[in-house]
């Protein structure tokens, strides 16, 4: 989050995160490891093959919208 290549938005139910090229993988390897571990969570992936950026959109519903709210948040 702290490189700049990784922005971060809130949206309705959660928050998402659009990652430049040189940041996709990783971020989308990390949202793999959530996947296993935070089954509340609801994730969409979206990539764009040619630009190689990504765009994910975490929410989850009612308390978990608020945890979301305090995640991934640049230090």
């Amino acid at each position: 989050m702290g490189s700049g290549q990784v922005d971060r938005d809130r949206v309705a139910g959660g928050i998402r995160l659009h990652a430049a090229s040189g940041a996709a993988d990783a971020l989308i390897k990390l949202i793999d490891l959530e996947r296993e571990c935070c089954a509340w969570i609801q994730f969409g992936v979206t990539r764009d093959p040619i630009a190689g950026e990504a765009d994910v959109v975490l929410t989850a519903e009612g308390e978990g919208e608020a945890v979301l709210a305090g995640m991934f948040v640049a230090g």
